[in-house]
């Protein structure tokens, strides 16, 4: 936590080139997850040389080391400082998706920005909620809560559905990132990066009790320490379609989008696909 105080007076530059080398370290110690990202990797990437996929996959170590540090200045920095480091690209996306108090669900993914970038968005929204699955170390979990809790009105356990509804009925424009494996919650199963994932229901079966409109936006880092850029896309069309599956499809094709758009900074690291339909055997121990 120390670190991670101290880590708000370095230049952004200075972040970028620590956090790199951090990153890399943990590649070279975690080969679990080394050959998890490459797995994930190769799978979204059929095309890819070996060469490619190592180069990529060392990249993506090194942004979630530089998202370590990234961390610090989330929850330590000024919120004048970070808008200044801030650009953002549709924001009338936003905009008219919240006018009138409309319910707005932020659609995203799992990128190295994650935690820089739920507190960017807050910037731009009257109100707003996060949501966050609880840490497994008890200390980090209380600490992580303590400062998201700054980002917005309100912090959510993303097992308290109750709670995220009635933010949203209250017209709170509220982060949801439903791009990892859930295991065998209330989900179906639907392409994703070249295979098939589990798939929460969760954002449309809100969408359509809520009557949210569906915004996604990714945050991205910007190179040489120029700061980050919030990219807004239009909100879903048709959505909620009243075909689950149609709808959970939909979701996973536009986080993909994101992805295919910035693969650098996303956390190849997960084990996207260990869940998968029929019994069928786990692309992790093939």
């Amino acid at each position: 936590m120390g670190l991670l105080r101290l880590s708000v007076y370095l230049p952004p530059s200075a972040i970028q080139r620590l956090g790199s080398a951090v990153g890399m370290l943990i590649y070279r110690v975690t080969p679990s997850r080394r050959r998890a990202a490459r797995i994930n990797i190769k799978q979204a990437f059929p095309e890819f040389s070996k060469k490619e996929i190592d180069a990529l996959n060392k990249k993506s170590f090194k942004s979630m080391g530089i998202s370590i540090f990234e961390t610090g200045t989330a929850w330590f920095e000024k919120s004048s400082v970070l808008k200044q480091q801030c650009q953002i690209e549709g924001k009338k996306h936003l905009d008219q998706a919240i006018k009138n108090n409309k319910a707005v669900i932020l659609l995203t993914g799992h990128f190295s920005t994650l935690e820089i970038g739920s507190r960017l968005i807050g910037f731009y929204c009257d109100k707003y909620n996060g949501v966050f699955k609880k840490a497994h170390n008890p200390l980090f979990n209380a600490i992580m809560v303590h400062y998201r809790s700054n980002f917005g009105d309100e912090l959510i356990d993303n097992k308290n559905v109750r709670g995220i509804i009635r933010g949203l009925k209250k017209g709170h424009a509220t982060w949801f990132a439903p791009d990892q494996d859930f295991s065998y919650q209330d989900i179906v199963f639907t392409p994703f990066l070249g295979g098939i994932a589990s798939t929460l229901t969760a954002t449309a079966k809100m969408a359509k009790m809520t009557k949210a409109a569906v915004v996604p936006f990714y945050p991205v880092r910007l190179d040489n320490g120029k700061g980050f850029k919030l990219i807004i896309l239009p909100a879903l069309e048709n959505f909620p379609s009243g075909d689950i599956e149609t709808d959970s499809a939909q979701v996973n094709k536009v986080i993909e989008d994101m992805v295919y758009d910035n693969p650098e900074q996303y956390l190849w690291l997960h084990k996207r696909f260990k869940t998968q339909p029929d019994g069928r055997s786990s692309i992790y121990l093939l």
